[in-house]
Parts: structure tokens; C-alpha cells; sequence
């Protein structure tokens, strides 16, 4: 293909040659019938001005110069030489020149903005077209970006690319010749534009709040100067347009998954319910059956607490997903914190896994404001997290005590140490880290044992400054309960 400086200069030389040929046609026609220079004058501007209307002002100038000479050759005298006489003469030369030369400018000015006028309203009606098509595309289109051919159908562009930096990928619609999706990734990596005019390649930076999001690519695209910036902008907008897309997408799956999940657990556990119901008012009956050897006695007694136990734990996990879901609202009272570990540590101590639980607590009586159930909760799932992760006939320590203003408890348990990584993500919805994946649960625990201590006003994080050994130990920090606390709790 033919460059545009080739073109122009091409089309210059025809305009000239036409010119020139009608100056000699015109000039032999004078000169044959002996016309004066008023009238050949007249003629000789009156082809200027029409060529003036479709040729270049570089053309037209020529054609006045060739006009001017033949004027003077032919009828100003002394005829046949160049030679000016009269300064009359040398004026209306002057003259003629002069005036040919403003008529064909200002034609040649009107000519061009008429022409560019043209030009940019057809560029405005087709980026009109173009945005009135984008904001119908399906959202699956948008974010496989299938649109592209919208671009190089509308504009007759050869190919178009874009490369989304968000992403790390790009598209390509269309065959280039000169490599554009490579020179669009490039483009995008360097964050700055690009334009070949002689390959007729123009590559746009991306940018949202100044700052890079991708690169679109256009080759053979007509005026690129001053309409690749309003593609730019309309490929921006779409890539924008994908990313929402997406991301409303995936928190609508999100959203059922959570539904589905919450539905299950809570069914799961409502219908556990029922045969541990059952089974406990059976263990009764037997004991009401009449006297019991001891080996009957040790069946009925283990049943009742394994059923006991599995009942508390049906009913924790029935809470959690009904906190997972819900805002949590303690209702507060004065608890004693280390009667609430006691208790809970009494459990612990009848399991057969082989654990050592060793209960530290202070003579003291810690106050806090607290809702019991729910605080015990949280408290419980630290102990089962303790439980589930250590290595059998391993120490579990849990400690309560009063530190400055403080309710302090800490469960530290011998099992893997967390890693690094995982410290900043434990405590978030269903995150399970390395060591989670050899047992059991649903990486929900903690971040609903967190949420109700952050509720009651407290922290609960990962303690690395107090570790009782080797592996890992977690820390529930709540305000210790001050007297003027008790007495306005006691008079709301």
C-alpha cells in the first residue's frame, strides 16, 4: 500500500499537469483570436478559481506562476519576450497575481475545513454507533472480549488488540501485518504510546485514575490523531465494564455457595436433633429396666456421654452458622471468666485421645462483662482447635488470669507451629492453612470465635511472645469488669 505522503504528492503533480494544460489551452485560444490581457486575465482566473476547488493551494500557485509567465510572454508588450515596459503593466501583473493567489488560498482553506468537518462528523457518527452497540453486549461478551469485532467493523479497521493489565491477557480481532499484539503488550509494559504512521499502527495506554490498566492496539485506522483517544476511552470503559462483570459474578456464586452452605449445616444439624434425642431416652429406659451388671452399666454410661457430647457439638455447630450469618449481640452480664473456663475445661478432661489438658488459673476472681454462652463458644473452639492439631499424649495448657485491666486467656497446644504466610489470613472466612488440610473442620471456628470477641470488645489473635514450648498458642484479651461498669449494668 501506498503511503499518504506518496498519495498526496501524487495527486499534487496530476492537479499541476491540469492546470498547466488548461493555461495553454486557454492562452492559444487568446492568443489565436488576439485578445487583450483584461479578457485573457479574466480567463486565466476563472480556471484558477475552479481548479482551486478540488486541487491544493501548492497546485493552484503553480498554475498562477505558468499563468502569469504566458500572460506577460504572450500579451503584455513587447509580445513574445518577458521583458515588462509599462509599469502599468508590471502592476496589473502584480495585481493579478496577488489576487488569484488570496482566491485560491481562502478557496483552498474552505475546501479543507469543509473536508476535515465531513471527516469528523462521520468519525462522531460511527463512535456514536460504536458506544450505542457496546453498552448492548451481553456481560459473558464483554468479558471474553468478543466485542473487539465491533471496533473493527464500525472503523474498517485491518485488526484491533487489547491487553488487559489487570488480567495479564490479551485479545486480538482481526490479521496484522505488523505484529500489533506484541506492540500493544509493549506498549502497555512501558506505559507510553505508540503510533507508526508508516505502518499506520496506533497503540493507547490504558489509564483509571492515572493509573495503567491495559493498552488497545489499532491498525490501519483512519485520523488516528484524533480518534484512537476516544477509542482509547471506549475500550477502557469496557475493560472497566468486564471487571465489574466478573466480580459481581463471582459474589453472586459466592452468595448462593453461602446459602447452600448455611441450608446444609443448618438441616445437618437440626436432624442430628432427633436420634440423639432418641438415644438418650433409650440409655434411660436401660437403666430403668432393672439392676445392671457393670459391664451394662459402663455401655449405658459411655453411650450417655458420647451422645451428651455429640448433642453439644450439634448444638455449636447449629450457633456458629447462625453467627457465621448474623450480627452478633451479646447480652452482656458479669461473669466470672474463670468459673466459664473450668467449666469448660471439665469435658476435656474425660476425652480419650490421650491429650494432656493442664488447667492454669488465678486465685483471683476475674470479672468480665460478657454474654456466657456466647463467650464460652469461642473459648470451646480454641480448645478444639488445640485438640484437632496437636500430636496424641501432647500437653494443652489453658490459662486465665488478670493482666493490668485485662481478662487474659491463653490455649497453647505442642502440634505444628503456623507458618508465616498463614499468620495474617487464620481468622478469615473459611481459610484453612497448611497444617489444616490433615484434619478435619470447616475454617470457620475461628473467624466466628473472633467475631464474637470483637463484639464483646475484645481480641483474640495468634501469641508469639508467650509460647509454652514448641508449637502454637492463641490469646482472648476482654476488659476486665470495673465497679462503676457493675453498677451501670446492674441499673440498665
Amino acid at each position: 500500500m501506498k503511503s499518504t505522503h506518496t498519495s498526496k504528492w501524487e495527486g499534487t503533480a496530476k492537479h499541476i499537469s491540469l492546470g498547466v494544460t488548461g493555461v495553454a489551452g486557454l492562452t492559444a485560444a487568446c492568443f489565436g483570436l488576439h485578445a487583450d490581457v483584461a479578457i485573457t486575465g479574466c480567463l486565466y482566473l476563472l480556471l484558477v478559481v475552479f481548479e482551486s476547488t478540488v486541487a491544493s493551494f501548492a497546485a493552484c500557485a503553480v498554475v498562477v506562476l505558468v499563468a502569469i509567465g504566458c500572460l506577460d510572454y504572450f500579451f503584455i508588450p513587447p509580445l513574445l519576450t518577458l521583458r515588462v515596459s509599462s509599469p502599468l503593466d508590471a502592476l496589473e501583473l502584480v495585481t493579478f497575481l496577488v489576487t488569484t493567489l488570496v482566491i485560491t488560498r481562502l478557496a483552498s482553506k474552505a475546501r479543507e475545513q469543509t473536508r476535515h468537518a465531513e471527516a469528523r462528523r462521520k468519525d462522531l457518527s460511527r463512535l456514536y454507533e460504536l458506544a450505542s452497540r457496546l453498552i448492548s453486549v451481553h456481560p459473558q461478551v464483554a468479558v471474553k472480549r468478543e466485542y473487539l469485532g465491533l471496533f473493527r467493523e464500525i472503523f474498517d479497521l485491518r485488526a484491533v488488540c487489547l491487553f488487559d493489565g489487570t488480567a495479564g491477557a490479551g485479545g486480538c480481532d482481526g490479521t496484522s501485518e505488523h505484529a500489533l499484539g506484541d506492540r500493544t503488550k509493549e506498549a502497555y509494559i512501558a506505559d507510553r504510546d505508540y503510533q507508526d504512521e508508516a505502518a499506520q499502527v496506533s497503540v493507547r495506554c490504558l489509564r483509571v485514575s492515572g493509573q495503567p490498566i491495559g493498552a488497545a492496539g489499532f491498525e490501519r485506522l483512519e485520523r488516528a490523531e484524533s480518534t484512537s483517544g476516544p477509542l482509547a476511552l471506549l475500550a477502557a470503559a469496557m475493560m472497566q465494564r468486564a471487571h465489574s462483570f466478573a466480580a459481581a459474578s463471582e459474589a453472586a456464586a459466592a452468595a448462593q455457595v453461602e446459602v447452600l452452605r448455611s441450608a446444609i449445616l443448618d438441616a445437618f444439624a437440626h436432624q442430628f436433633k432427633t436420634p440423639l434425642a432418641a438415644i438418650l431416652t433409650a440409655a434411660g429406659s436401660l437403666r430403668e429396666t432393672g439392676p445392671l451388671i457393670a459391664s451394662q452399666q459402663d455401655m449405658v454410661e459411655t453411650i450417655e456421654s458420647q451422645a451428651s457430647g455429640l448433642g453439644r457439638l450439634t448444638t455449636r455447630l447449629l450457633r456458629m452458622a447462625r453467627l457465621d450469618r448474623d450480627e452478633v449481640q451479646p447480652k452482656l452480664q458479669v461473669t466470672d471468666l474463670a468459673a466459664v473456663v473450668r467449666h469448660l475445661a471439665d469435658p476435656y478432661q474425660s476425652l480419650a485421645s490421650g491429650h494432656h489438658l493442664v488447667v492454669n488459673i488465678a486465685d483471683q476472681t476475674v470479672e468480665v462483662l460478657s454474654d456466657p454462652d456466647m463467650l464460652g463458644l469461642a473459648i470451646a473452639q480454641l480448645l478444639d482447635n488445640a485438640f484437632r492439631y496437636s500430636p496424641p499424649d501432647s500437653t494443652i495448657t489453658i490459662t486465665a488470669e488478670a493482666v493490668d485491666d485485662f481478662a487474659v486467656v491463653r490455649v497453647a497446644n505442642e502440634g505444628p507451629e503456623i507458618v508465616p504466610e498463614d499468620r495474617y489470613r487464620i481468622f478469615d472466612r473459611f481459610y484453612r492453612g497448611k497444617a489444616g488440610h490433615h484434619a478435619s473442620g470447616t475454617g470457620l471456628g475461628l473467624y466466628v470465635a473472633k467475631k464474637i470477641v470483637l463484639a464483646h470488645g475484645g481480641t483474640l489473635k495468634l501469641d508469639t511472645e508467650h509460647v509454652y514450648g514448641q508449637g502454637t498458642t492463641f490469646y482472648l484479651k476482654l476488659p476486665v469488669a470495673r465497679k462503676e461498669r457493675k453498677h451501670e449494668r446492674k441499673a440498665s
